[in-house]
């Protein structure tokens, strides 16, 4: 079997941020964010001089020219530097109990459909590794899928079997070559163990690689409903929110 989210019952969350030139930004993944840990930001923001205003689950700060966008599903964005404004913010922010979900308009980690029969479709929702922001991460050599998201999709796997369709930085039996800049990666079919054993995320990485596909669905077979709960529990400080199954698991 597949290693489990239950497997790390205590992520720890690092502080890590990313550039990304071509785009001009710079992203920092957070935790995801409850309710009183976005108020926190807020005020802890305002006290040290920033202009904010919270748009549902968005916190906007601007200090002069320099805005920041803050997402409570995890995800923090601007054109300039964040570590100044944001990582005196983290040891408080991570002291935060959980609460009830209610943030993110959207399920916080992924939506499983049964296609048919023994057929699953995963839409998984990571803060980073998908589209346009994806298609830059290869670009430049990084990853930028965080632990939790790669412990929750490792759960979800754990009772499916045979293949899987990825993207990977390294040659397989059924690879077919695409370029990204100037680096070389592979559309490739490999064994779902192969899989989660080379996923690789923002704070590990590995010589062989494994990526979610750009749109982050994937296609797996299973005999049975995969198990939302086990997949969503042991987050550790990834995750300030008290998740329901049916949040994030739904459509037959």
């Amino acid at each position: 079997m597949c290693p489990s989210a239950a497997d790390n019952l205590e992520l720890r969350y690092v502080v890590q941020q990313i550039r990304l030139e071509s785009m001009n930004r710079y992203y920092l993944p957070l935790p995801k964010l409850n309710h009183s840990q976005l108020r926190f930001l807020k005020e802890n923001l305002e006290g040290r001089g920033f202009t904010c205003r919270a748009e549902g689950h968005f916190l906007r700060a601007s200090d002069g020219p320099a805005t920041l966008t803050i997402d409570s599903a995890g995800l923090a964005s601007s054109a300039g530097e964040l570590l100044d404004a944001l990582a005196p913010t983290i040891p408080p922010l991570l002291s935060f109990p959980k609460e009830a979900s209610g943030g993110p308009s959207t399920p916080p980690y992924f939506i499983v459909k049964r296609v048919k029969a023994d057929l699953h479709e995963i839409q998984v929702f990571p803060r980073m590794e998908g589209l346009r922001t994806w298609s830059e991460l290869r670009r430049m050599g990084l990853c930028g899928l965080t632990p939790d998201e790669k412990a929750v999709v490792s759960s979800l796997l754990s009772d499916t079997r045979g293949t899987i369709e990825c993207v990977t930085d390294y040659v397989s039996e059924s690879s077919s070559p695409m370029m990204l800049g100037k680096r070389q990666f592979y559309r490739s079919e490999i064994p779902i163990r192969e899989f989660v054993s080379n996923l690789g995320t923002m704070d590990r990485p590995h010589s062989r690689r494994c990526y979610l596909p750009r749109k982050s669905v994937i296609r797996v077979n299973a005999t049975r409903d995969l198990d939302a709960r086990s997949a969503l529990a042991g987050l550790g400080e990834w995750c300030f929110l008290n998740l329901d199954p049916k949040t994030s698991n739904s459509g037959d």
